[in-house]
């Protein structure tokens, strides 16, 4: 049996709050592959890259994402720049590269070589569609879901803007995320779904947590 968790939902969902605690309290990695679509927008904004450019870039070795207990961190040329990537501008830029069919399916197998090196540990990954094309196989599934407002809220708070300007982005994002022709942000058919905002987030671990004990008998 595959020692996968995928956490998958919508932006502001309370995907990496609970990846995050649920990695640490089952000593498994964690890998946010959010960083990786941010990683590619930001490196092609800057340099300004054709599709072309673009697919040859994933092949190469000018970039790296290195996993910690806190976060996975991207690496263009060395030098880390995962603090550039959590911004408004990288927000937009990172969901209309990833909505583009060709840059998704050539950055699967990128994503999916995660799991060799943590297969007998274990490892929890995060996104929105790592339960329904990464590891469609993977025996535990969990997709978050939060009402609109209270996930405007969360992306305020981070970003330090207003819940008002958060929203207008937000609903274009969902969209784009939830209609894309390739790969979009669904639930998988067999996931647990769960509505972040009804558990503080020690519950939602908790809940997941035992879920994990059961699925993989620990």
């Amino acid at each position: 049996m595959e020692k996968i968790i995928t956490v998958d939902g919508l932006a502001s969902s309370g995907k990496s709050t609970l990846s995050q605690n649920l990695s640490k309290k089952l000593g498994w990695p964690w890998f946010s592959t959010g960083v990786l679509y941010r990683g590619m927008a930001y490196v092609g904004l800057k340099e300004n890259f054709t599709e072309k450019e673009y697919l040859s870039f994933f092949k190469s070795q000018d970039w790296s994402i290195q996993l910690t207990d806190l976060k996975s961190l991207f690496f263009y040329r060395g030098k880390d720049i995962s603090p550039q990537l959590y911004q408004p501008a990288i927000d937009e830029k990172a969901s209309l590269f990833s909505s583009h069919p060709p840059y998704r399916k050539a950055l699967i197998s990128v994503q999916r070589a995660f799991y060799k090196p943590h297969s007998e540990k274990g490892l929890v990954l995060e996104g929105r569609d790592c339960g329904t094309v990464l590891f469609p196989s993977a025996p535990l599934k969990i997709f978050l879901t939060a009402p609109d407002d209270r996930r405007a809220k969360r992306r305020a708070r981070d970003r330090k803007e207003t819940a008002q300007v958060i929203l207008q982005s937000q609903k274009s994002r969902d969209q784009r995320d939830q209609e894309r022709s390739f790969a979009p942000a669904v639930p998988p058919e067999d996931a647990l779904c769960l509505d972040s905002g009804k558990y503080t987030a020690s519950q939602l671990v908790d809940i997941v947590y035992q879920k994990a004990q059961t699925t993989f008998l620990l």
